[in-house]
């Protein structure tokens, strides 16, 4: 039997070292200035600032919204006609302040969930569709409210 001659191993090549260029170093976080990152977050806010500018005029849209009859006030403002209900079984005293409570602070609600859902979200889509929603569910209360005291 004819013995068998191992190949003799080439010696291991030691890797050479290299020169440190750009493409291996680690790439520098951009450094954003303190402002810059406040003004991110202040510009987050804007559809709660929205809603304190329309919650300053809620009054005048009030008397615009009462003049296209009662529906006109369900839509713009369900949540205020809402808080009036005696069949929520609030007292009579509370339900003559909160409605007037109700109508300046109803944008600015609004405003803020719409500033949540942009946070979640991201699109102003989903945010105005939600509050599209929010209103067709106090319409459809307000009219079966409407149509259970007739």
């Amino acid at each position: 039997m004819p013995a068998l001659i191992e190949p003799k191993a080439e010696p291991e090549e030691q890797p050479q070292p290299r020169a440190v260029d750009g493409a291996t170093l680690p790439l520098k976080k951009k450094r954003v200035k303190k402002h810059e990152h406040l003004r991110a977050e202040w510009v987050s806010w804007w559809p709660v600032a929205a809603g304190f500018l329309l919650g300053l005029f809620s009054p005048q849209l009030s008397s615009l919204a009462a003049s296209y009859g009662p529906w006109g006030m369900r839509i713009v403002f369900p949540l205020v006609l809402l808080s009036g209900l005696h069949e929520t079984g609030f007292s009579d005293e509370l339900t003559r302040t909160l409605p007037q409570i109700m109508l300046f602070l109803q944008f600015p609600l609004e405003g803020l969930l719409t500033m949540l859902t942009l946070n979640r979200s991201g699109k102003l889509s989903g945010a105005l569709g939600q509050l599209v929603f929010l209103h067709g569910v106090c319409v459809l209360v307000l009219w079966m409210v409407a149509g259970g005291t007739k």
